[in-house]
């Protein structure tokens, strides 16, 4: 449970604010175990398995992708990264549509609380079509009027470029706008953006340090419930 002192802070937070930009994977939709599995599916392909727990730390949170992998482990693959990528796109995409990806139980009453006096919109380094096969198969999408993805910025996170665009398409400025992130490439594009950032941990992001953040709640539901109080 949120401290008293978060609670206050995070109601001044809101206070000042008119609009909320989120993240979609690991924050509302439980989809990152998907995206490892498509990332995977690929490589092994190409006779490399990727390690689960490095992923969620080189890929998930720092955002090193396919560039990091081939570095670190030194891999002579007989394939170009792009190719790698669109490979990855397809089998994830699948995954979307399929219906086996789901938003996290407090997903929904999160947004329906922030929506009452907040604008919303999500900003995510997967690709639109994806994010709306997700929403559609929960029944969620007309809680989220904005969607940028990957397509949605020249430059993916840790750069600004979604944040910012995601500001215009709210009508705010950056500063008018807060981030719910749960990577630590989402709060570096944050920072650059000028918006302030919460950080929501889970069981992927414990061992992260998520310094610079504006304020780190425990779960989603650590922050929901401080958000109702």
């Amino acid at each position: 449970m949120a401290a008293p002192s978060s609670k206050n802070k995070l109601h001044s937070l809101l206070a000042r604010c008119k609009a909320a930009v989120l993240d979609f994977d690991g924050l509302l939709a439980d989809s990152e175990p998907f995206h490892y599995r498509a990332y995977n599916e690929v490589f092994e392909k190409y006779g490399h398995t990727l390690n689960q727990e490095e992923y969620w730390v080189e890929w998930t949170s720092k955002g090193k992708g396919i560039a990091g992998e081939i570095e670190r482990h030194n891999l002579k693959l007989n394939v170009n990264p792009a190719d790698l990528r669109k490979q990855k796109f397809a089998v994830y995409s699948r995954f979307c549509q399929s219906g086996e990806i789901k938003l996290f139980p407090s997903a929904r009453s999160m947004a329906e609380t922030l929506s009452a006096k907040h604008k919303l919109a999500i900003a995510s380094g997967s690709w639109a079509k994806d994010i709306r096969h997700i929403l559609e198969n929960a029944r969620a999408l007309n809680l989220f009027p904005i969607i940028l993805g990957k397509e949605s910025a020249a430059k993916e996170k840790p750069h600004p470029d979604i944040f910012i665009n995601a500001a215009e398409k709210l009508g705010c400025a950056p500063r008018e706008c807060f981030v719910l992130e749960d990577a630590l490439k989402g709060l570096r594009a944050a920072e650059q953006a000028g918006m302030p950032c919460i950080i929501l941990r889970n069981s992927l992001n414990r061992n992260i340090n998520f310094a610079g953040a504006e304020l780190i709640f425990e779960s989603l539901e650590d922050f929901v419930s401080a958000l109702k109080t």
